[in-house]
């Protein structure tokens, strides 16, 4: 009767909290950012379509995030395709299933009641509903934190069975390749089998037994990703190499700047800095980089690091949630379930409440001897290891819910044993509270700058350019300072074709960072593109001054001095870019073509041959070089025609090779036709303008071409009716060219210009 009625719980208990996922699902999925990952997400979604579409061994390098949630994503997405609403249905399974697993193990350490009131929370829980509708891991590793907790307290096996721990370990390894805290436990769990063979009177031998499978239970788990982290990034990786910089973020003397870096430039800067500041490239070796300086300021500032201790254990245990992508409390304006369930007025609610309660049920569980099992010191070591692995980096939201569900059991313990405390204890209660939410801010429903950024980019990202602006506009106001959305502003308006617009946006950003040669020389591209050239050279000029080994601003130098007629600059310029970056063929290419619209022949042949060396398969250069060849040859010759020589059998095998890479292309037909005329190759040439013709049927002056080739080798029948073509779609072009201008002159009298 007890064990049915237990069932009859858990299943109404996971179809309450399942509803309740449903529910806060379907309201989010009319958001914007419902179809358009951001931030960490945008990054998970990137590696599982780069593990679905191309290649299930991943990119050529060790895994920068731990690879089991993007492997399930890409899963996901090869069954069903880039499907978001999929993994977010399956996340609310987890999520239900975790309040099924918080019941049963209340039920094992408590009473069946606590149980089923900290399952209750839970399914109401603010930040589970939300973290449930992002593609995070956080989730799947609450999930499956709990897997492992239920089935080391529910086992009926001996506690000190050798493959207890082996599955233990399996669970721990799986739950690391999801979210790596949980490494800090696993040894904590082998000490925790060691003391129980010790209780049981086991030998030494036997004491090591458990904790060593446990360590080879994980091993199995996470070796295959070493493995492949060895093999296929060729480092030695054991999970993800990204520890060192989240270990520098929640360790320096700048906690609170570089815990509020989110991606764009800032975050990028700090990134390189292992590569800019010592020139490592290797992940593992910037891993260490990062850890190393935060070692340098622990040792250098050590009680100025005791200090960051205790401020982020404040932290941990403040009620308001930190945010770390978006702001969850920016988010209740799209739920009214979230709005309900999560919200700070005075109190932070549910974490300044839980948190207090949970500190109480802490006090009032293991005040009493009978209550201190195994399995209840268990649930003891995995708060207080979990605690502190957040506690050593750094301190969000999402990085602590992983504790809240065994917090919720001991917070609904709390709230039972109120009234039977000490009032000591009691009187402690209202600290806490006050503690807990002091410090903790309104809720940011309107959004700082960066919610406002990220909504400008999801817009972007659906085509729906006004909207884009109207944030990006938005979060520029709200935070001058804030770099990317001045750029993708400019961007927006470029695209738009509003380069007065943009050049404008690229200026105010400069006003605020006046040493950013990048968006200098983007406001330069801005201006050629508008054709403001003379803004475009000036500009370009003062990028060039400050970087001049930047290959790319000398050659939108040499073609902004090209359209303002100063060749010569232009062409020092081109010579300039081709120094920096020989392999630059369009570069090269401008030059070649100033170099022969100059006359300077022999120099533009020198480029072109260099082109074809560059890109043999480009039928462009092939047809210039033969031009300039055969013009070469006909520089000091009297009239048209042209004997044989080596320079132009080049000529004729390049129109050639030219023709067979681009056969419709008719610059090359005349050119080759004319050669073989300008030769007394009549014949040959004959069938190269009938070519040029079926390629070029308007082309009335091949027929004439025509005509005379054909008079020329004696079919007097084919020349006439050439000669009639060229006649009739001459007249026919001129009446068209004649009837178009007429047009164009009613145009202008009824609209203007």
């Amino acid at each position: 009767m007890v064990r049915r009625r237990a069932l009859w719980g858990g299943i109404a208990l996971f179809g309450l909290a399942f509803l309740t996922r449903l529910v806060y699902i379907h309201e989010i999925s009319d958001t914007p950012l419902f179809t358009v990952p951001i931030v960490d997400a945008r990054t998970y979604v990137e590696e599982a379509l780069y593990l679905s579409e191309i290649s299930w061994s991943g990119r050529d390098a060790p895994f920068w995030q731990p690879p089991l949630y993007p492997y399930a994503l890409g899963s996901l997405f090869a069954l069903a395709g880039e499907n978001y609403y999929l993994p977010r249905l399956l996340q609310a399974l987890l999520g239900a299933l975790t309040c099924v697993l918080i019941y049963l193990i209340g039920q094992r350490i408590f009473t069946a009641r606590i149980g089923i009131g900290a399952a209750l929370a839970a399914a109401f829980y603010g930040p589970l509903i939300y973290f449930g509708g992002e593609l995070l891991p956080v989730i799947p590793a609450v999930f499956f934190n709990l897997v492992l907790l239920y089935f080391l307290i529910a086992s009926n096996r001996p506690v000190t069975d050798g493959a207890r721990a082996f599955i233990a370990g399996v669970l721990c390894g799986l739950s690391a390749l999801t979210v790596a805290n949980i490494l800090l436990f696993i040894p904590i769990l082998g000490g925790w089998f060691y003391w129980l063979n010790q209780r049981a009177g086991r030998d030494l031998r036997t004491h090591l037994i458990a904790p060593t499978l446990l360590i080879l239970g994980a091993a199995v788990v996470i070796a295959p990703v070493t493995y492949r982290n060895w093999t296929i990034g060729e480092d030695q990786v054991m999970i993800s190499h990204n520890a060192g910089i989240n270990f520098y973020i929640g360790n320096n003397a700048d906690y609170q700047g570089t815990t509020t870096i989110r991606p764009g430039g800032a975050w990028n800067e700090l990134v390189e800095m292992p590569e800019r500041e010592a020139n490592i490239e290797v992940p593992s070796e910037k891993s260490r980089f990062f850890f190393a300086l935060s070692w340098d300021y622990i040792a250098a500032q050590p009680l100025d690091y005791l200090y960051l201790l205790a401020y982020k254990s404040y932290l941990f245990f403040r009620g308001d949630e930190l945010p770390r992508n978006l702001d969850p409390y920016f988010a209740r304006n799209n739920s009214e379930l979230l709005s309900l369930t999560l919200w700070k007025n005075g109190l932070a609610f549910p974490f300044g409440l839980v948190g207090t309660l949970a500190l109480l049920g802490l006090y009032a569980f293991f005040r009493k001897p009978e209550n201190r099992s195994p399995e209840s010191i268990l649930l003891l070591l995995f708060i207080a290891s979990y605690t502190l692995s957040v506690i050593l980096f750094f301190i969000t939201s999402r990085y602590r819910l992983p504790t809240v569900p065994i917090l919720l059991l001991f917070a609904a313990y709390g709230v039972r044993s109120l009234w039977k405390l000490p009032r000591p204890a009691l009187l402690a209660v209202p600290v806490l509270l006050l503690l807990g939410n002091t410090a903790t801010g309104a809720m940011n429903t309107e959004g700082d700058a960066h919610e406002h950024y990220w909504l400008g980019y999801t817009y972007e990202q659906q085509n729906m350019p006004a909207n884009a602006a109207r944030h990006y506009r938005r979060a520029i106001e709200m935070d001058p300072s804030f770099e990317e959305p001045y750029l993708d502003l400019a961007a927006l308006h470029g695209a738009a074709k509003r380069y007065d617009e943009a050049s404008k946006i690229y200026q105010r950003y400069l006003n605020h960072f006046p040493h950013s040669n990048q968006v200098r020389y983007l406001l330069g591209n801005t201006y050629l593109i508008d054709r403001r050239y003379d803004k475009a050279i000036s500009t370009y000029t003062e990028v060039a001054a400050a970087r001049p080994n930047w290959a790319a601003i000398h050659g939108h130098l040499g073609y902004a001095l090209l359209m303002t007629d100063q060749p010569d600059r232009a062409a020092a310029a081109y010579r300039r870019t081709l120094e920096l970056n020989p392999d630059s063929t369009l570069v090269r290419y401008q030059l070649a073509r100033l170099y022969s619209n100059k006359g300077q022949t022999d120099q533009a042949i020198a480029e072109f041959q260099m082109l074809i060396q560059q890109q043999p398969q480009a039928p462009e250069h092939r047809l210039r070089l033969a031009d300039l060849l055969i013009e070469l040859a006909a520089r000091n010759r009297q009239g048209i025609s042209l004997p044989r020589s080596a320079s132009l059998e080049q000529a004729e095998n390049h129109l050639r090779h030219a023709i067979e890479l681009a056969p419709q292309t008719a610059h090359s037909h005349w050119s080759l036709g004319m050669l073989y005329a300008r030769q007394g190759h009549y014949e040959k040439a004959i069938p190269i303008f009938a070519n040029l013709l079926e390629i070029a049927p308007r082309d009335y002056q091949a027929h004439l071409f025509l005509g005379h080739l054909y008079e020329r080798t004696g079919n007097s029948d084919q020349a006439t009716i050439h000669f009639e073509k060229f006649s009739r779609n001459k007249r026919a072009y001129n009446l068209e060219k004649t009837a178009r201008r007429e047009f164009e002159a009613q145009i202008k009298d009824i609209f203007g210009n």
